[in-house]
């Protein structure tokens, strides 16, 4: 007879490395092959590779996080699947499971619709808060802050260290809000 706790164990180790693995490959990859497209540039300071390497030092570091949160998670006999609204599994049937499919596919379209239209300063963190509300996140404050940080890091990267122009939308309203938030972003 065999022992299907350990084997579960080993089972999500393996996973966990596999997956870490193919992360940490693929920036190791992308970070080696940014060399051949390396230029200095005279009105940028960082050069043309500055905004992909940025990226992958973002999926560095997500994927790191993902390692170390799945082997405590591992650790402490959880599964790697639970996680925000893993209690409420049960429940998710049906409707309420054919509507959060269906959002997670719907959502951002209504956001790619939307960006040129109402621009990127005002529709981002509502499709942020949205997509955390799809995935389960009810907590509001939680909601809040996560949303407030990523998109702080996202304008921080973009527009300040970046100079990459954000789409600031063509509705009259939306528009000058826009504008009023580059005007604010230009006074860093």
């Amino acid at each position: 007879m065999s022992d299907t706790g350990g084997e579960q164990a080993r089972a999500q180790v393996t996973r966990l490395l596999v997956e870490s693995g193919f992360w940490l490959t693929i920036v190791a990859l992308m970070w080696v092959y940014s060399h051949a497209f390396d230029r200095e540039l005279q009105i940028y300071r960082w050069g043309t590779v500055s905004w992909p390497r940025g990226i992958l030092l973002v999926v560095l570091v997500v994927a790191s996080l993902s390692l170390v949160s799945g082997w405590r998670a591992i650790r402490r006999g959880a599964h790697l699947s639970e996680g925000v609204g893993a209690e409420h599994h049960e429940m998710e049937t049906g409707l309420w499971a054919t509507l959060r499919i269906a959002g997670t596919f719907l959502w951002p379209l209504l956001y790619l619709w939307s960006l040129p239209r109402a621009g990127y300063y005002v529709t981002t963190p509502v499709f942020i808060a949205g997509y955390m509300y799809i995935f389960g996140q009810r907590d509001w404050r939680h909601l809040t802050g996560t949303t407030l940080g990523i998109y702080a890091g996202v304008l921080l990267m973009f527009t300040v260290w970046l100079y990459v122009p954000l789409p600031t939308g063509n509705w009259p309203v939306f528009y000058d809000v826009s504008n009023a938030f580059l005007v604010m972003l230009g006074a860093l």
